[in-house]
């Protein structure tokens, strides 16, 4: 099991990624959602320079904040930096379109980008399109003039969920991003992944391909409890609980969606109407509700979240029942648990994971 961090590119975070990388943490990974969070590609090349083995990449790329090209060789220069380290990962998009008051970019678009963008690093002539014009493209860096790095192999990872997400992982994805929203984090997740995995694996093979080697990355929070402490408390809360949030978010921006949240989550959207979203003006709600973004609780948050919402939404449990549920995980296929920490608690969480998480998956892998 390999262990990373999910970062919201705030000022300092490379030197995050360092202490990561120290601690025993393999991959970081830059969101790209440019109403919230800096630019990914800035922090990719800081980070790059701040450290020597883990592996770096966007997390995740969405099609239309940046061009295939432009995409392509932003993360060929980062290999640049950091050759053989570095991935893209790219999915449909959450905060990155909420934001704008979007929708989701459709899975199709999310292959066809990954597609694109594989073909370029291979140094390959892609048909490309740019408003009613496609030609036929290729990077035209010479490798001479030290621009780019597409020597060494860039994996490209696919998030999704749902099966036309999971189809284009199966399309186009070396690898698979999950964040297990239909599961309960402490719950059925290892068996809702090992069915993803199973759908796109069986994709893969449909277009001629093998997942077998896929990498299998699950983006989730974490809080490692004391005994005897609640999955509410505030130390809790200040760990996960804005993470606990998005589904509430997505309903804020999409309330259609209402019907198919799970019970423990449906059963608390009149609490979240009437203490937080009553406060903002419905026309700009994708504005307001995406505003501490797995970084805060906003005002009148923490008391919508129950036990049940906490746990089925985070991973939030003694360090032991962490730890055992990691390996049911891992046992159904993942590869990589990434953790989203809010910023200030970046440091402390990897030394909770690395002293209390990690010497009980040790114990396991010895056994």
């Amino acid at each position: 099991m390999d262990y990373g961090l999910g970062l919201l590119n705030y000022y300092g975070c490379w030197d995050d990624v360092a202490f990561a990388e120290q601690h025993g943490f393999q991959t970081a990974g830059f969101v790209e959602s440019p109403l919230l969070a800096g630019d990914p590609f800035v922090c990719l090349g800081l980070a790059a320079q701040a450290t020597s083995d883990i592996r770096l990449g966007t997390f995740l790329s969405i099609p239309g904040l940046r061009d295939a090209t432009t995409l392509a060789a932003g993360i060929a220069t980062v290999n640049r930096l950091a050759p053989g380290r570095v991935f893209l990962a790219a999915g449909t998009g959450y905060t990155a379109r909420d934001t704008f008051g979007l929708g989701p970019v459709a899975a199709q678009r999310v292959r066809d980008t990954a597609m694109t963008v594989r073909g370029l690093l291979r140094g390959e002539e892609v048909e490309h399109t740019i408003g009613n014009a496609t030609r036929a493209i290729r990077f035209r860096h010479e490798v001479r003039n030290g621009c780019v790095d597409t020597e060494h192999h860039v994996p490209i990872y696919v998030a999704g969920d749902g099966p036309k997400a999971l189809r284009a992982a199966g399309e186009a994805g070396d690898g698979l991003i999950v964040t297990l929203k239909n599961a309960s984090a402490m719950g059925n997740a290892p068996e809702v992944l090992q069915g993803a995995i199973a759908q796109v694996s069986g994709i893969a093979e449909e277009f001629g391909r093998s997942f077998d080697d896929g990498y299998v990355m699950w983006s989730s929070a974490i809080c490692v409890l004391e005994p005897g402490e609640s999955a509410v408390s505030p130390r809790a809360l200040d760990h996960v609980g804005a993470a606990c949030m998005m589904a509430f978010h997505s309903y804020a921006c999409h309330p259609e969606i209402a019907e198919y949240l799970p019970p423990p989550i449906r059963d608390r959207i009149e609490i979240y109407e009437r203490n937080v979203l009553s406060r903002f003006p419905r026309e700009k709600i994708y504005q307001e509700v995406h505003a501490g973004h797995l970084a805060h609780l906003l005002e009148g948050e923490a008391e919508v979240l129950t036990e049940d919402v906490v746990r089925m939404t985070s991973l939030t449990g003694t360090a032991t029942e962490i730890a055992d549920q990691l390996r049911r995980l891992e046992q159904a296929g993942l590869n990589n648990i990434t953790f989203w920490v809010p910023p200030h608690l970046t440091r402390s969480v990897v030394s909770d994971v690395e002293d209390k998480i990690m010497p009980l998956m040790r114990q396991t892998a010895a056994a």
